[in-house]
């Protein structure tokens, strides 16, 4: 019988957010706000399940000496961190320069690479209903054989697993057809716009419904978010057409979009684990994101939600 809690497992990283105060000038300085802020899909997912009420475990892994700095800021949102350091590799590390709407992410994956999927125990398993996982996890640290036999020990306790492509730029360097062989067996695929586009081999004038429904070959669950938008959610039926729904999404000012997806997919697997359908889930999803972006950073804010 699946458990009640979220778990978590991927990439926790050390994030520093630059946001120039006008357009950037080569050779020369440009004034900016710079913050160093906790981050990582998963992580940041877990520290806004955790924020938001939900029982949630964070499996991941951080350089030497950085394990007790992570878990304090992970335990203070309400999340469980259960935290490996790496003796040889430092924490990973992102810089994001935030212009607008537009994010540019400079990556050194760190000790991530070196996640073991030995530390998910059947123990915690036992007390999931939902395993969430990142494609960030697929570049480095989880093999395909690694991450099936994770999705087998899931479906064995009675989890439900779900999926966030993490970015199109690792899905193109891992290779799309590898990459869409590697998440066989996922129940639910949650990419954005983009990542789906490109998972299901279509163009970029191809609409969101076209292709949520195309990624139903990957997994019998799609919920596609497309930024303004809004959100279109696909389900597989055996017996009839596939079901299609399209969510607008409210207008929000945003103040820098690093976790909104992340803070999304909390408030979907939040609302999932207690017993919300998927357009009822993808809602909260929404709310949720919309707090996300109104701040710096991709953590929840401090107090009450």
């Amino acid at each position: 019988m699946a458990g009640s809690r979220a778990l978590l497992v991927g990439d926790v990283i050390d994030d520093i957010i630059v946001v120039p105060t006008g357009p950037i000038r080569p050779d020369t300085d440009t004034t900016s706000h710079i913050s160093r802020n906790a981050g990582g899909s998963a992580a940041n997912t877990a520290a806004w399940l955790g924020w938001l009420g939900a029982g949630v475990d964070f499996v991941g892994r951080v350089g030497a000496g950085d394990a007790e700095r992570h878990a304090r800021e992970l335990s203070e949102a309400g999340a469980t961190p259960h935290l490996t350091e790496d003796p040889d590799r430092v924490t990973g590390t992102i810089v994001i320069l935030v212009e607008g709407q537009q994010r540019t992410m400079l990556t050194d994956r760190g000790a991530n690479a070196t996640l073991d999927p030995t530390q998910v125990t059947d123990a915690l398993l036992a007390t999931s209903g939902i395993l969430h996982l990142t494609g960030y996890s697929l570049v480095d640290a989880l093999s395909p054989c690694a991450l099936h036999e994770l999705i087998e020990r899931a479906h064995a306790h009675g989890a439900t697993v779900t999926l966030d492509p993490s970015s199109t730029g690792f899905i193109a360097d891992y290779g799309v057809e590898a990459f869409r062989t590697a998440i066989a067996g996922v129940d639910l695929l949650r990419p954005n716009l983009d990542e789906g586009r490109l998972l299901a081999g279509l163009g970029a004038d191809a609409p969101s419904a076209a292709v949520a429904e195309a990624l139903l070959d990957l997994a019998p669950a799609v919920l596609l978010t497309c930024g303004p938008a809004g959100v279109t959610i696909a389900e597989w039926r055996a017996d009839a057409p596939a079901h299609i729904v399209e969510l607008p999404a409210e207008r929000v000012e945003t103040v820098d979009p690093t976790g909104a997806g992340d803070s999304f997919t909390a408030g979907f697997l939040a609302a999932r684990l207690a017993g919300a359908d998927l357009a009822h889930a993808a809602r909260e999803g929404q709310r949720v994101a919309a707090i996300a972006v109104s701040r710096v950073g991709g953590r929840p804010p401090a107090g009450q939600r």
